[in-house]
């Protein structure tokens, strides 16, 4: 990078830190921080838009575990449509539970545990994000 482009990428980052202290704080700001450091995201794409990114792929990822788990009902358990219709509306009633909150994912783990001895678990994805 060159010298002025550079010097250029420091001050908006600078002018971005201002805004984010002035409209939410110090904490804002080290919350702001943290999360660039972890993701390696540029100054230049905005929290909003990042929060619409990760709402769509949330949703991406909610669309293809109910297209994997229809399959396998069907194709391996028989389920015709009528059960699936049902499958797939429980599931997103389910889904929009733990959006809203009135749930938690180690909640449903746990009813699992208790309730059929089934120990579930969701693998850690902590390892800093390298970009580049």
């Amino acid at each position: 990078m060159g010298r002025n482009k550079e010097e250029q990428a420091r001050r908006e980052g600078m002018a971005q830190a201002l805004r984010v202290a002035k409209e939410k704080g110090i904490e804002g700001l080290e919350t702001e921080l943290k999360m660039r450091n972890i993701t390696g995201l540029p100054c230049a794409v905005s929290k909003k838009a990042i929060d619409e990114c990760l709402q769509r792929i949330k949703f991406n990822t909610i669309d293809t575990i109910t297209i994997m788990a229809v399959y396998v009902l069907h194709c391996k358990f028989g389920f015709g449509k009528v059960r699936l219709d049902r499958f797939i509306k429980e599931f997103n009633f389910q889904t929009e539970c733990l959006v809203e909150d009135y749930c938690t994912w180690d909640d449903l783990r746990e009813e699992m545990r208790r309730e059929c001895g089934i120990e579930l678990s969701i693998r850690k994805n902590d390892r800093n994000v390298r970009t580049g």
